[in-house]
């Protein structure tokens, strides 16, 4: 027997196309929008949240995150000026998530529909930015101008535009507020989701050959572009990724996508074969318990080779098999690289700007990472990219203006990349406390602290100049994707985490469970004995994750247990 489709199941149907009781709600007086509305309002890009700092003296305060979706990362200059312009409404901060979005907190819910309005003059919009649909549509931004570079970015604003939900309820809400409170029972289809939209979010990225800045196997579907001749010649699709799980939940699991697929150069092939998956999800994801529910656990019950015999089904006809090349790396193009060289043989560039955490905001005298942002990219007309791993690309630079903007970073308090310590190079956490309502514990607020002390602990031992990737998460649903760190921490319970090793630097490999409720005063205290052993046992070359992977959880566990 079947069970009962959950309870958002039964409000995304009531719904009526994402419009559910957001019109009317907007014209009160209250702070707070109702549950209902609160499930609706996520397709909209809109989370319900209180300052849960406050709680502990019995207040709260409402307000809401908002996120924008930016496909593939790409901002204009005026797209980004209007985006610094809205922080004001929030809590003045921009905030860079690992899908290239833009996210707001703490916006009042008097001020929504202002802020809404301003992001779609600017042709930007948060509709499916959260919500059981496919959401930002993520690519590697570096602005290399070169054929291949080109090619993607006009294919990816495709496939985003084609998968987002085509109701009106968010343009009747948001720009025309009368006509939404008194619109009749709405006569329109989903074609590719259908009046229940999906059982659970979905992730679509893109990368290129040998080259996984997007973490390209966390996603539901990865796109890998293929060339040929330095043309583009298809597309290697793979499947099934996810980070998230859930605390308590025993089958739920991160898990990376499988190979399934590939595919011809042409945009509209692609998109069929993206929508024929997404329609799995639709058809055979589990509306009932929402914890099981991404495409991953279909996958896990039927097997790769069901999967693609029921996509081959969809679309008609059959697939050849992937075929990826190496992956060479993993890390954000940070600090200065040559864009392409100018007819008059004059170069461009762009600079990779290091965000701790993403947060664009100027956090005193000594660190005006918003003010040097806005100035730099409204005196000198910039592109702005945003990029997986939370930092951004300011491109379009001219050979001229190359020092006077490098002196504006580093006067403003922004350090170059290649003098920055090298675990906070590359680190990562998700926003958590105070404004997440699934946090167990902190993640953002720790992380700096976390690193330095991590830092140390290579430095007292020699090996101060080693790139080791780490990410913090304040619960196990894994928005910072620790698991294909080198060292994940997550979040177990206040100020307890699990510590994961192992995970490729490349992303390939997820890790593995080292240590489970560490105390956050202890992490990089219980690291220090596997770091002195990756010191004496590692092979030439060898990275972190890998010799954690070689050797083994067990016998990293060793060392700890001899100094105990």
């Amino acid at each position: 027997m079947d069970k009962p489709p959950s309870a958002v199941e039964t409000n995304k149907l009531g719904s009526r196309y994402l419009r559910g009781t957001i019109a009317e709600e907007l014209e009160n007086n209250e702070v707070l929008f109702s549950a209902p509305a609160t499930g609706v309002l996520k397709f909209h890009g809109i989370y319900q949240q209180d300052d849960r700092d406050l709680r502990k003296s019995g207040a709260k305060q409402y307000s809401a995150m908002v996120r924008v979706g930016v496909p593939g990362g790409v901002l204009t200059a005026d797209q980004y000026l209007t985006l610094d312009r809205l922080a004001d409404l929030g809590d003045g901060s921009l905030r860079i998530t690992t899908r290239q979005d833009i996210q707001y907190h703490h916006v009042p819910k008097a001020r929504l529909r202002e802020l809404i309005r301003s992001l779609n003059e600017s042709y930007l919009g948060t509709l499916a930015a959260c919500g059981d649909v496919v959401r930002n549509v993520i690519s590697c931004p570096a602005p290399f101008e070169n054929e291949q570079r080109k090619e993607l970015q006009p294919v990816v604003k495709f496939v985003s535009k084609s998968l987002k939900p085509k109701t009106t309820a968010y343009y009747e809400i948001w720009l025309d507020g009368e006509r939404a409170v008194t619109a009749e029972e709405p006569e329109e289809v989903e074609p590719l989701y259908g009046t229940a939209y999906l059982p659970r979010k979905f992730k679509v990225g893109f990368a290129f050959p040998g080259d996984n800045t997007t973490d390209i196997y966390a996603n539901d579907v990865g796109i890998v572009a293929r060339y040929e001749n330095g043309k583009l010649a298809g597309f290697e699709i793979l499947a099934g990724g996810g980070m998230g799980q859930s605390a308590g939940v025993k089958q739920s699991h991160p898990r990376l996508a499988d190979p399934i697929c590939s595919v011809g150069p042409s945009s509209q092939e692609l998109l069929e074969v993206v929508s024929a998956i997404v329609s799995i999800h639709r058809d055979f994801g589990n509306r009932s318990n929402r914890k099981l529910a991404r495409l991953k656990y279909v996958i896990d019950e039927w097997g790769i080779a069901k999967f693609k015999q029921e996509l081959e089904k969809r679309v008609g006809r059959q697939l050849p098999p992937a075929d990826l090349s190496p992956w060479r790396r993993a890390d954000d193009y940070l600090g200065w690289h040559k864009q392409k060289t100018g007819e008059d043989g004059s170069p461009l560039w762009f600079v990779g700007v290091r965000v701790i955490s993403g947060r664009v905001r100027d956090f005193d005298e000594g660190s005006r990472v918003r003010t040097a942002l806005r100035t730099i990219v409204e005196r000198y007309r910039l592109e702005v990219r945003l990029t997986c791993q939370q930092n951004l690309y300011l491109s379009g630079i001219r050979d001229e203006d190359r020092e006077v903007i490098a002196c504006l970073l580093v006067e403003h308090g922004i350090t170059e990349p290649a003098r920055l310590p090298p675990v906070l190079r590359h680190a990562i956490s998700c926003p958590a406390l105070p404004t997440c309502g699934l946090a167990l514990t902190e993640s953002e607020r720790i992380m700096p602290e976390v690193v330095a002390e991590i830092q140390a602990e290579l430095d007292a031992i020699g090996l101060s100049t080693d790139i080791i990737h780490l990410r913090t998460s304040g619960c196990p649903n894994g928005c910072s994707r620790p698991y294909t760190a080198e060292i994940g921490i997550v979040g177990a319970s206040v100020n307890l985490y699990t510590i994961y090793l192992g995970a490729s630097p490349l992303g390939t490999r997820m890790g593995t469970v080292f240590a489970q409720n560490v105390k956050r005063e202890e992490l990089a205290s219980r690291l220090r004995p596997v770091f002195e052993l990756y010191r004496e046992e590692r092979q030439k070359g060898e990275s972190f994750g890998d010799f954690c992977h070689r050797v083994g959880a067990e016998a990293l566990r060793q060392p700890v247990l001899t100094a105990a």
